[in-house]
């Protein structure tokens, strides 16, 4: 009897799991479409960086359908880029862009790049409509606490850093004590920045002359220029976008006071292209950037780059974040099974940080393999490791301190890194 009671239990817990089995299928079993549409700066001030970001969201949509070919999933899974659109670099612009990919059913939109048009599209479209938004560049701090119920990411960092590493560069290019003028482009990026770098460089000991602010759309900028090159500054800070900076830089130069040897920028004017326009006057400018020189899968980027994508502009290393905020986006659907945008931020700070097997892009293959047994990856991507924070930014960054040497020439003077706690 007793034995017949140990068959009889043993039978049951094995209906019971096969139940179970049959109510949970298999990730293996998934089938979904993951609808990706890009709001990006084909146009405006950031113009010099959309394309190339368009490019490379393309290319991960690519490897990530060759990948499910291969294992034997393209005819229940698929990866489509729905659309792109023009941002302009700008907040109106992104926020109609946005309501456009909303009636074509995306589940996630890349973009933008800009703060102050990734803020009010999230406000405005993707965060009420509960849709995954990966920006690749925004860096304005407020993102980090911005409500968005967990649907606002980004791939690159904070500027609560570069306001550090800025302030640094200060110190070593001008001196402790010294007094610097500051001015930035009245956005959402630029005022922020303007505040953060006056404040870690006041801790440091350094000394502020002038702050202003502009308008990046007014049609000149010679009373400005005549503010920012007033007294007698050790050097100066300038924070804006390329289209902007190409307007002001002549009258700068007209001043006769300014010396772009003596200047700090940022991250989107290390642009080659639109320096090499505005002529040697800018040879010896400096600046600071987030850099690529973080991401583990950086090198084997570049290369498949150089191989695969025809018509870009010149390689900025940027790229890399759209890349990445394709390949998580695509990683967290396959972790959960499902194109749902509830579905896929439950699942990217799953996908993209430890613990787990660590992941590359050119191991796609591997991680559907993982995922749809049920295990955990780690995805190291080509702009940083991306490991997200319960705030949706990166856990680490690299920042260069970098020099324009004249015919879209640059030199790396030093690096920086950050690591999340």
């Amino acid at each position: 009897m007793a034995r017949w009671s140990a068959l009889a239990a043993a039978a049951l817990a094995a209906a019971v799991a096969a139940t179970a089995a049959t109510a949970t299928p298999a990730k293996s079993s998934c089938a979904f479409t993951l609808r990706i549409g890009d709001v990006l700066p084909f146009t405006g001030g950031l113009a010099p960086y959309g394309g190339n970001m368009d490019k490379a969201v393309k290319l991960a949509v690519s490897l990530q359908n060759a990948a499910l070919a291969k294992a034997g999933l393209a005819k229940t899974i698929k990866v489509k880029l729905v659309d792109s659109q023009d941002g302009q670099t700008q907040a109106s612009a992104s926020v109609e862009a946005a309501k456009k990919e909303l009636g074509e059913k995306v589940n996630v939109i890349i973009g933008e790049m800009a703060s102050g048009a990734t803020i009010p599209m999230a406000q405005s479209v993707t965060i009420p409509n509960r849709i995954v938004t990966l920006s690749p560049t925004a860096s304005a701090p407020q993102i980090s606490t911005l409500p968005d119920n967990g649907y606002l990411w980004r791939l690159y960092p904070s500027d609560t850093l570069q306001g550090k590493v800025l302030a640094q560069a200060a110190l070593e290019k001008f001196g402790k004590g010294a007094t610097v003028n500051v001015g930035a482009r009245n956005d959402a990026f630029g005022t922020a920045l303007e505040q953060l770098f006056v404040a870690e460089w006041k801790k440091l000991g350094g000394k502020v002359g002038v702050t202003l602010s502009w308008n990046p759309d007014q049609p000149t900028f010679d009373t400005e220029a005549g503010q920012l090159v007033s007294g007698s500054p050790a050097g100066w800070v300038v924070i804006d976008f390329p289209e902007t900076f190409l307007k002001f830089a002549p009258s700068l130069i007209r001043s006769g006071k300014w010396s772009a040897g003596k200047t700090l920028m940022t991250e989107a004017l290390k642009d080659g292209k639109t320096l090499d326009t505005i002529g040697s006057n800018v040879n010896g400018l400096s600046g600071t950037a987030a850099s690529a020189a973080g991401g583990p899968a950086g090198n084997a980027f570049h290369s498949l780059w150089n191989a695969k994508v025809k018509g870009a502009q010149p390689y900025t290393g940027f790229e890399g974040t759209a890349f990445d905020a394709a390949n998580v986006a695509f990683l967290a659907a396959m972790r959960g099974c499902s194109s749902a945008p509830a579905k896929i931020k439950n699942n990217l700070i799953a996908v993209s940080g430890p613990p787990g097997t660590k992941v590359t892009f050119a191991q796609l293959g591997k991680a559907i393999k993982l995922l749809t047994a049920h295990k955990e990856i780690d995805y190291e991507g080509a702009f940083s490791p991306v490991d997200f924070d319960k705030n949706g930014d990166i856990g680490s960054a690299v920042y260069e301190i970098w020099q324009y040497n004249g015919s879209s020439a640059f030199s790396t003077l030093k690096t920086i890194t950050f690591r999340g706690g």
